[in-house]
């Protein structure tokens, strides 16, 4: 039951059943309870507990049946013991291992306490809490460089689940062994939960303390002999350094793990440097996303939309984000990570009610302008799609008519019987759809009499293809036209993208199109931008 690994670091460890009648005590516990209580051990273990107690237990028991810890006090005629007492489950024979820690002297010694605030409990190492006020001392007296080293276990989930969480304890135990073994002096090792340690390596630049993690990895590979079978685990490792791969703690830490899951795609048991790579990018993106959400680095910018007369009639909304690491990361790298991630029903729905407050705000100015929002194809397959939007239209108190919601012509070609009745009612409240990218999908054009479509948007790539010259007909040209007039045929209105030369407009206006956005009249910019150009307007009207 017990091991030689675990009867180093624990009082006591204790077999019970259902009714807490103990089965087996280790023999390191037998001889600590004879000190405490002496030679007649109870049959029960509710009998060592103090009656004030005796409910927490059950009531942790009751709330975390597969493992839990608490603090309670054993009792032996007028002395009390303060212990920590760790529970897993033995599912096969209906019993329970406790995992029993004396801590009376931390109840009553405030330098314990502390001791026990900034150190892990089960492997005795510093915890999170010691390692950030390290390094931020570290970098308050200018020691530099420094690098953070996080570490991450290969294959230590197998074995909690093959031998229970027991035998994994006794692994992270034996791995915090190993480990402390090869550090220097100045350096110091933490372990921030489950199998994640952080080594911090004290005047080393990134590549020396790569080198020196070489150790670490031939001492992770001895096999571990805590398990009935020896265990073979690996480490995949992540270095960033002080200051180039970030100046504060939480930056240094996080791209330290962008590269520890670097190592573990790139086949695990290897030791990264953090750098912005392309083979990396993806996995800091993916590291930055949930503290970039967090922060409020997300934004809105709008691209404007144009009449054929030049007037400002509307805008797209443009999701925009800017890390403070990454600096401006584009839509076509942080978008499909997002959704991946599932994050962008989120995202999508932030974005919404963002981009609809602020066209409350350009009604104050121009009651008229018309927002379009694009909607991924996560948001537009859920459930609750057009409950979600018409909230959006009550909190907001937007003209729904005024707000078009953007959505791509291969989504609306895959679209459900749910989605299209989702559909119908948003057009029922006076919510316009628009198809974004018209004409990169192949399928049947019967969608656009079947579904509750106003306008289409003919993509960049044609307009782009059309060429510099006004005079000739190409087939790019034919193609654009034929558009134009199949979407007026069943009267539909035709927005243009990418439209950056005089040509191109002159060409959409002749063709019969009815709106244009593109850097030819204006870039996309920040909601301060539109309200400019509203003032701008006025001027010239006046």
């Amino acid at each position: 039951m017990s091991s030689p690994t675990l009867d180093r670091v624990l009082d006591a460890v204790l077999r019970v059943d259902a009714n807490f009648d103990i089965h087996f005590v280790s023999e390191p516990g037998q001889r600590w309870l004879s000190r405490f209580i002496g030679n007649a051990l109870p049959k029960n273990f509710i009998q060592l507990l103090h009656p004030d107690d005796v409910g927490a237990l059950r009531q942790s028991l009751q709330a975390s049946p597969d493992s839990f810890h608490c603090d309670v006090r054993l009792i032996h005629e007028d002395t009390e013991c303060w212990v920590n007492l760790r529970s897993y489950p033995l599912a096969a024979v209906r019993q329970f291992v406790f995992c029993i820690f004396d801590i009376s002297k931390w109840k009553t010694d405030t330098t314990a306490l502390r001791h026990a605030a900034e150190h892990d409990a089960l492997t005795g190492l510093p915890n999170r809490t010691l390692l950030q006020k390290t390094v931020e001392q570290w970098i308050a007296d200018g020691n530099e460089p420094f690098c953070v080293a996080l570490l991450d276990l290969d294959g230590f989930k197998k074995v909690n689940d093959s031998y229970g969480h027991t035998m994994g304890d006794a692994v992270l135990i034996e791995t915090s062994r190993r480990l402390t073994k090869l550090i220097g002096p100045g350096d110091l090792m933490a372990r921030l939960g489950g199998d994640e340690f952080v080594l911090l390596f004290a005047d080393k630049h990134a590549m020396a303390a790569k080198s020196a993690l070489k150790n670490i990895l031939l001492a992770v590979a001895r096999p571990y002999d805590t398990a009935p079978h020896n265990a073979y685990l690996g480490v995949s490792i992540g270095v960033a350094e002080y200051p180039i791969h970030g100046e504060d703690y939480s930056l240094l830490l996080k791209n330290a793990d962008t590269a520890m899951y670097y190592s573990k795609n790139a086949g695990k048991n290897r030791v990264t440097v953090f750098t912005l790579t392309e083979e990396n990018v993806d996995f800091s993106i993916k590291a930055a996303i949930h503290n970039g959400i967090q922060d409020g680095e997300f934004f809105m910018e709008y691209q404007p939309q144009y009449d054929m007369h030049r007037k400002l009639v509307g805008a797209e909304a443009l999701m925009r984000w800017t890390n403070r690491t990454l600096g401006r990361v584009g839509p076509n790298q942080f978008i499909p990570i997002v959704e991946d991630a599932g994050l962008m029903p989120f995202l999508g729905k932030w974005a919404l009610r963002y981009s609809c407050h602020q066209l409350k705000k350009f009604h104050a100015l121009e009651p008229d302008f018309v927002l379009s929002v694009n909607v991924s194809p996560v948001q537009f397959g859920g459930d609750h799609f057009d409950e979600e939007v018409l909230e959006v239209i009550r909190e907001t108190g937007i003209e729904p008519s005024k707000l078009i919601l953007e959505i791509t012509e291969s989504t609306l070609m895959n679209s459900q019987e749910k989605t299209e009745r989702a559909l119908a009612r948003l057009r029922e409240s006076g919510i316009r759809f628009s198809i974004d990218d018209f004409g990169t999908g192949f399928s049947s054009l019967s969608y656009l009499t079947r579904l509750p479509v106003s306008s289409i948007k003919i993509d960049k790539a044609f307009v782009t293809a059309m060429g510099e010259e006004l005079s000739g007909i190409t087939p790019d040209k034919k193609l654009v036209t034929a558009m134009i007039d199949l979407a007026h045929s069943i009267e539909l209105k035709v927005v243009a993208e990418g439209v950056e030369t005089e040509a191109q407009f002159d060409f959409l206006k002749a063709a019969g199109c009815n709106l244009i956005q593109g850097y030819l009249l204006g870039r996309p910019m920040s909601a301060d931008g539109i309200v400019r150009q509203f003032e701008a307007a006025a001027a010239l009207a006046a």
